[in-house]
């Protein structure tokens, strides 16, 4: 009974500190708004989900199946970066140290973390299954509303693999080295190979795409099958055909609901390799000393100073050199750019060398065809996340505040910092397109030189942590220069002649705005 009220308290608590959040109401926003969209008006010119050119008619069941089904495949990528703080939390506030110092064991923490998170995406789930049904009355093609075909897709295919998504959260923060970047990069493979895999995986969308492919084949035996998900663009309208819902037996439920136990086991995982806090325990331990031995210091001085009301140390003030008003900015510059890089392994930097030494040596085209090129954008991610976070990472922004002209110098050097890192990664195929004469492809990597550093700054400056930028980012990345998708590879990999890209001012442009956002953001902070 004990265990059972500290798991509900840890969970509790959590939960209501998290849902105060900004970057809570922020997914939950664009989650419902994402609803919506999944649910385009009959003459849209896209749609999300359809089956051999046919889709369900809007009712009860086609509307839950198939938002459930795009739900999922969006938390399920969000979310886990959404809840993926909540151990780090405790350990920044302290919370963790108090924990460490109680009677609760690493297992019931770590399962209150894990209900915290899955109470958290539920939430979202609960709101998005409100404007489906909202969706349904807009939309208007079966206004009739059938409560179990509406929620049940939700609740048997969205839940159970949210509740994983919430265990993995905390196991990769109880990981020492996927609690950062690494962790962040690793998970959004693993949702690429889930994404891919859908079709196959039985517990996945598959379940709900195979009942409506059952049934197009009763009304349409010469049908193919196929299906296309996600944004697509329809060149002929869809024909339509009705969809009851998925007949949830006892096999296909507990089938689903094995989805539990596998995410019990994460936790169990976790919690046999979380160390607790005693490594905050010792750092706290060690401030506390270094408190003592600062304020055993200031008195000393104090003593010193005030004796007879005069100097003893024998230091007259008047021979003291004038304060340099002057500062320096260059060296400013190098103080972030060594900031920037304090992390960096010499495995990292023998890695990045090899990338450089391949483009130089390797023609352009074999380089963006062997995926070199992305390769160099996506090394540095590490390193290019902390801008603009860095200081409310370390707690230090009312610091860096305190010195002149903050905004717009220190601002200006973390974004300078980050432009070099950019030149240098990709300096072996600037110095290739130089050689080949390849003009176009120059001014897109110069252009990225300038977009990747402006966009992570203003991540970081607007959100305070350097998780968006990496989210954000790796989504550009992978559907840009690694997919070569139109319109997003600002590296214009997959265009020949540049017919299908924006042009390279568009970067530019799109880089001095976000620039701007991110100076007048932090302004704020001067203001205040």
């Amino acid at each position: 009974m004990g265990a059972i009220r500290a798991v509900y308290h840890i969970a509790r608590a959590d939960y209501l500190e998290r849902i105060r959040h900004y970057s809570f109401m922020v997914i939950l926003g664009i989650t419902v708004l994402a609803a919506y969209y999944f649910v385009p008006p009959a003459e849209a010119g896209y749609t999300v989900l359809y089956l051999d050119g046919y889709r369900g008619i809007y009712n009860s069941a086609w509307i839950g199946g198939s938002v459930a089904v795009s739900t999922t495949l969006l938390l399920s990528l969000l979310g886990f970066y959404l809840v993926k703080n909540s151990i780090r939390r405790d350990e920044i506030t302290g919370v963790g140290q108090i924990i460490a110092a109680s009677s609760v064991k690493k297992l019931y923490y770590l399962l209150g973390k894990s209900i915290s998170n899955f109470a958290v995406l539920s939430s979202i789930v609960g709101a998005v299954m409100a404007a489906s049904l909202i969706m349904q009355q807009v939309r208007g093609e079966d206004s009739s509303v059938q409560f179990w075909p509406l929620v049940s897709p939700f609740l048997f295919l969205a839940l159970p693999i949210l509740f994983v998504v919430a265990a993995l959260a905390v196991w990769f923060e109880t990981c020492r080295l996927l609690r950062g970047t690494l962790g962040n990069v690793l998970y959004f493979i693993l949702y690429l190979l889930f994404t891919a895999g859908s079709s196959v995986i039985a517990v996945g969308p598959k379940l709900i795409i195979s009942a409506m492919q059952k049934e197009l084949l009763t009304h349409l035996p010469e049908s193919s099958g196929s299906y296309g998900m996600g944004i697509l663009i329809l060149e002929e309208p869809l024909r339509l055909f009705e969809w009851q819902g998925v007949n949830w037996t006892r096999a296909l439920v507990s089938q689903q609901l094995l989805l539990l136990p596998l995410a019990l086991l994460l936790i169990a995982a976790a919690a046999f390799k979380f160390h607790g806090f005693r490594e905050g325990d010792a750092a706290v331990r060690k401030n506390l000393n270094t408190d003592k031995e600062q304020s055993a210091t200031d008195n000393n001085e104090i003593e010193l100073d005030s004796f007879g009301g005069n100097p003893v140390s024998g230091v007259c003030i008047s021979t003291l050199p004038a304060v340099d008003g002057k500062y320096s900015f260059p060296a400013l510059v190098h103080a972030e750019w060594r900031l920037m890089m304090k992390s960096a392994s010499r495995g990292w930097a023998i890695i990045a060398g090899s990338l450089f030494i391949l483009c130089l040596a390797v023609p352009a085209s074999v380089s963006a065809e062997w995926l070199i090129w992305p390769a160099v954008w996506i090394w540095p991610l590490t390193f290019w996340s902390g801008m603009g976070s860095r200081e409310t990472c370390y707690q230090t922004e009312y610091l860096v505040a305190s010195s002149p002209r903050y905004v717009y110098r220190q601002l200006t050097a973390v974004w300078l910092s980050g432009v070099m890192l950019a030149g240098i990664s990709g300096g072996g195929m600037i110095l290739r397109m130089i050689l080949e004469g390849d003009a176009e492809h120059l001014l897109y990597t110069a252009s990225a030189v300038i977009l990747i550093p402006s966009l992570a700054l203003a991540c970081g400056v607007l959100t305070r942590t350097g998780r968006t930028f990496e989210v954000i980012y790796l989504i550009i990345w992978y559907l840009g220069p690694f997919s070569k998708l139109p319109y997003i590879d600002f590296l214009s990999i997959g265009t020949a002649g540049g017919e299908a890209a924006p042009g390279v001012l568009s970067y530019i442009m799109i880089s001095i705005a976000m620039l701007f956002v991110a100076y007048m953001f932090r302004r704020r902070l001067d203001q205040g």
